[in-house]
Order: C-alpha cells, then structure tokens, then sequence
C-alpha cells in the first residue's frame, strides 16, 4: 500500500507540475495576443519629416526621411536634407545624423527626395532621389554612420525608361535586391552585388483592374510579400499579385496618408506615413499598425485618416511654428497659447500657407479667444483653391494680398478676463473652392493698442 501511495503521489505531483507549465504557456500567449499595436499620428511633431523609410535591426527601428526646408514655402517641395532616427519602443525617437545632397552629385539644392535604406553584406545603403530626376546611392559602414555617395553619378540617370526614374523602393527577397521605381508607370530590376549597378534591364509592371485594364499609378511605390502574396502600394492605393513582377491587381484603397514604408516589429506589421502636420510642405510621419482580412487585403478601420483630417486644429499647446504677423501687432507662441500685442488697427496674423484642407469635409470654424483689447471685433478670411487646377502642385503659393479677399466680421466681448469661444461657418463665405490653403485673422480688428491670447482655432 505504501508504495502504490507514492506512485500515486509522484503521478499526482507530475500530472499538476504538466498543468502548471501548461498553464504558464496560454498565459505567456495570452500576453502576446494582448499586446496593444502602437499608433502615432505624428512621430516628430513640428519638424518637417517627410517620406520616411524604415529599416528594422537589434530590436531598433531606424528610419531616414527627408527634410521640408520651410514651414512658410514659396515653392513646389524644397527639401534641404535626409535625416536619420531611431527608436527602440516606436514612441521616443532619437536623432542621429544628416545626410546632406552636397556630399553627392545632387550639389547644394533642396532636391532630396523619398529614397529607400538596406544593408547589405555589412554595408548600408541609401537610394535616395534627386527631386523628380533621377536616382543615386549612397554608403555607409555602419547604420548611423557617415554616408558617402557609391557612384559620384546617378544610379538610375534620366532617360532609363520613359518615365523619371526616381523615387527607389528596395525588395529583398532569397538575397536578390529588386530595385522599384518610376512615376505613373513603375520599373524593376536586379541590384548587382555591388549595389552600383543592375543585373538586369528595368521591366516595366503592369497594374491592372479585374477586367484586365492597365491602370497608371502615382510617385514611390512601396513593396512587400506576406504568405504568397506580393504588395504594391504606392499613396492611399494598393494592388496584389502572385508575382514580384506582376501583373498586380488592384485592390482598392489603403490607409489614408502619403508616400509608405513598412516593416514587422514584434510580431506587428506598421507603416510609416508622411503627413500634413503643419501644412502640405512642412510635413510630419505617422505609425499605423496594419491588419489583414482572411483573403489577404487589408482591413481598413472605419476612423482611418491622414492627419490632421477631416479638419485642421491649431491646439498651440507645444508650437514653434505655423503662424506670423503680417501687420500691426506681433505674434508669439507662449505658454500653449498663440499671443500678440497690438499697435494699430486692422492688424493681421496669418497661418502657413498650404494646409491643403479639404474642404468638402468640414462646415465650420471655432476660435477660443482672449481678448485682452477694447475692441469689439474680430475678423476671418480664407485663402482656397481647387486642386484640380493647372501646376496645383508646381506652382508656388505666391504672397496672398488679404486686402482683396472677403473678411466675416466676429462680434467679441472686450477686455476679457477668460476664453471666449466663437463659430462661424464657411457658408457664410460668398466662395470656398476643394482646399482650404491658408487662413489670416484680425484678433482686435478696431483696436489700436492693448494684446490678445488664441487657445485654438478648429476647422472642422
């Protein structure tokens, strides 16, 4: 008796030591499963970020973007530098270098658009685009070291294909390097071993509808395989195929923001994408976590946008930048609040220009106020334009004269000891074309002396 005792003991034991371990496993999985997806909408507030680029290593995400010169641009994308971050938790992130175009054939212009970052046999390299030209590399011995340009001269020069070769994506798959790139209509081709060459002669790819239809596409495209399935994304678009080369199928929309990169980090896939963080040329990246239907699409959230749509909010609660005095008073940024101190009439403050808000999408603009003035009026003009005209993108928003446009009168209470909170609608402008591009306010339009605080301007 005392002996089947103890092997019922030992039995009993190693049956409960099985269930605890099994125990610690659905736990341990139960975490994973519950791991909450980071999102962003600005990695980099107020900083200029554009067409970033990920690269993923020892637990670190590394990214390289470009950099818009100005918040206040008089021309079509002047883009001074690439930058070079990290962040090994997606939230803070560190800066590390820049990458200047004078250090390669491009010279000292502000011509340093979207590129595409890899490593390779322990080299880094860096395919960046000369503005809408052409195409060059650059190298590195380390990730976050000096970058010098491989070739001296494009990688991908002018006349390549029939289309500007610009704007590279990477695709590394059983160690062959397929370099992607193009505008409208999109071309691959093996990298040599060398990564100053290709191996292969650029192929054009086919995007087509389900009909069989060849359909265009616009500027960086962006690619990766998941299951047997290849992704071509490029915008707010995307399309599959079977095949790197194609044909790719469209599939329909993608998550809403500019040009993409994405990359897997702990068992998520994201994507960065640039936005409109202070205006259209003085852009922010933001991080989305990026999900998929049984089939293979992705699902798209139904409060998916890019930011800072539908509307725009100006919070000031940390700006730097996006606003200036035109005339008759300062304007300053203090204490999460946009302030000023009159000394004439009509005095005039003005948002960058290039907001780029759609106007179909909002119906009306609220202001938190106060005024610390005797005067009992504030004023409102809108700057818009439709997008589908000629050189939209090209043509340099040139000074807006304010004199000539229609201003909405906002009675205020004066002399205030709080914020006020005043509404008007767009409605009430005689003309509001698609996109709202820049706004200017008279904050104590009859007041000659005294000062005034703006908490936020919501367009909405």
């Amino acid at each position: 008796m005392k002996q089947i005792s103890i092997l019922v003991l030992f039995i009993t034991v190693l049956f409960s030591c099985n269930e605890v371990k099994k125990t610690k496993e659905v736990k341990s999985n139960i975490s994973e499963v519950k791991h909450k997806p980071v999102k962003i909408d600005v990695i980099v507030p107020e900083h200029g970020m554009a067409d970033p680029h990920a690269w993923v290593e020892n637990d670190r995400v590394y990214i390289i973007c470009g950099h818009d010169k100005s918040w206040d641009p008089t021309s079509s994308f002047p883009m001074d530098r690439w930058e070079l971050w990290s962040s090994t938790d997606l939230i803070n992130w560190e800066f590390h270098r820049n990458l200047l175009p004078q250090d390669t054939y491009i010279g000292d212009q502000p011509n340093c658009w979207a590129g595409d970052i890899c490593e390779r046999d322990g080299k880094y390299y860096w395919f960046f685009s000369n503005r809408n030209i052409d195409t060059g590399v650059m190298v590195a011995d380390e990730i976050t070291g000096e970058y010098k340009d491989l070739l001296g001269k494009p990688l991908l020069p002018k006349g390549i294909v029939p289309v500007h070769p610009y704007d590279p994506e990477i695709f590394i798959e059983n160690d062959v390097y397929t370099i992607c790139f193009g505008v409208g209509k999109y071309y691959m081709a093996t990298l040599a071993k060398d990564m100053k060459s290709l191996d292969t002669e650029p192929k054009k790819i086919i995007i087509q509808d389900k009909n069989g239809k060849e359909l265009s596409a616009e500027d960086k495209p962006t690619l990766f395989k998941r299951n047997d399935w290849y992704y071509l994304v490029y915008g707010s678009r995307y399309s599959m195929s079977k095949n790197l080369y194609g044909p790719y199928e469209f599939q329909g929309a993608f998550l809403s923001g500019g040009h993409t990169s994405f990359f897997d980090w702990k068992g998520q896939k994201y994507v960065m994408q640039e936005n409109h963080d202070i205006s259209a040329f003085y852009r922010g990246a933001s991080l989305k976590p990026v999900n998929f239907n049984e089939d293979g699409t992705f699902i798209i959230p139904k409060d998916d946008r890019m930011y800072p749509a539908p509307g725009r909010p100006f919070e000031f609660k940390n700006s730097t930048m996006g606003w200036k005095a035109l005339n008759g008073t300062s304007a300053a940024f203090k204490d999460g609040k946009l302030i000023g101190t009159i000394s004439a009439k009509n005095a005039v403050i003005r948002s960058a220009p290039w907001l780029y808000t759609d106007t179909r999408l909002c119906s009306k603009v609220t202001f938190k106020v106060k005024n610390n003035s005797a005067a009992k009026e504030m004023k409102f003009a809108i700057y818009t334009r439709d997008d589908k005209e000629n050189g939209f993108w090209t043509v340099g928003t040139k000074p807006v004269n304010w004199n000539k446009k229609e201003w909405i009168s906002i009675p205020i209470s004066s002399n205030d000891t709080e914020f006020k909170t005043y509404t008007i609608k767009l409605n009430q402008f005689n003309e509001v074309k698609n996109r709202l591009m820049q706004i200017a306010i008279q904050p104590a339009t009859d007041a000659t002396s005294g000062s005034w605080e703006i908490e936020e301007i919501r367009i909405e």
